[in-house]
């Protein structure tokens, strides 16, 4: 059995880690909604190949607008990355060492750099064989690393967990891969309807469960 585990929201408290993050940025008199014009104005602003979202990058464009202290910003914001183990949800680790490393593969999306540091920073990186951060469908990544490591999925079970329907619904069309939509209460996405799909869960004692219990085959 191979699993692929998403990063945001079904293992990481994304939202109180985004939260606490624009909390350091108004200690230093940033508004939420100076924050919020910021960070937009970077992505929108940001083509170069590579050029992706970081904290210390959003302080140099505040800097140009608002008389702030960049020096004690960055300070402050490079103490609140320095460790993110709390905001790993506790079932976590009773579940990722019920599991062999070699059989566990981190795949997340979002912007490269700041998306490994905060997976580095957040000491869960030891658990999983490789970290893969993915800007397009993770149904095709998950295929592709399946072709490196020689993962048969005609002979052996090959799971996704993750948050997002649009992932989800997109590796069913792979009549290979198990889906469990990851819907804990403090997710971003838990709202959002999920039409296809294995099996809905809460958190990750639920899907131990069902992987338990359920014949795969």
């Amino acid at each position: 059995m191979k699993i692929f585990i998403d990063f945001d929201d079904v293992i990481f408290h994304a939202k109180k880690f985004r939260r606490d993050l624009i909390g350091v940025f108004r200690k230093h008199g940033i508004t939420n909604q100076e924050y919020e014009n910021s960070y937009y104005s970077f992505k929108i602003n940001s083509k170069r190949p590579g050029d992706y979202y970081d904290p210390k990058k959003q302080i140099k464009l505040l800097k140009k607008r608002f008389s702030i202290d960049n020096a004690a910003l960055t300070k402050d914001i490079d103490i609140f990355l320095s460790d993110l183990s709390k905001y790993i949800f506790p079932d976590v680790y009773d579940f990722l060492q019920l599991f062999s490393k070699n059989d566990l593969f981190l795949i997340t999306y979002g912007h490269p750099s700041f998306q490994r540091k905060k997976i580095r920073n957040s000491g869960i990186k030891k658990y999983f064989n490789k970290v893969i951060v993915c800007t397009g469908k993770k149904i095709n990544t998950i295929n592709e690393i399946c072709d490196e490591y020689g993962i048969s999925q005609l002979t052996e079970d090959v799971l996704l967990i993750d948050d997002h329907p649009e992932q989800i619904e997109m590796a069913e069309k792979e009549k290979m891969i198990r889906t469990f939509h990851m819907c804990r209460r403090e997710g971003r996405y838990s709202d959002l309807l999920c039409i296809d799909k294995d099996w809905e869960v809460k958190n990750l004692n639920e899907v131990l469960k069902i992987i338990k219990q359920e014949k795969f085959r």
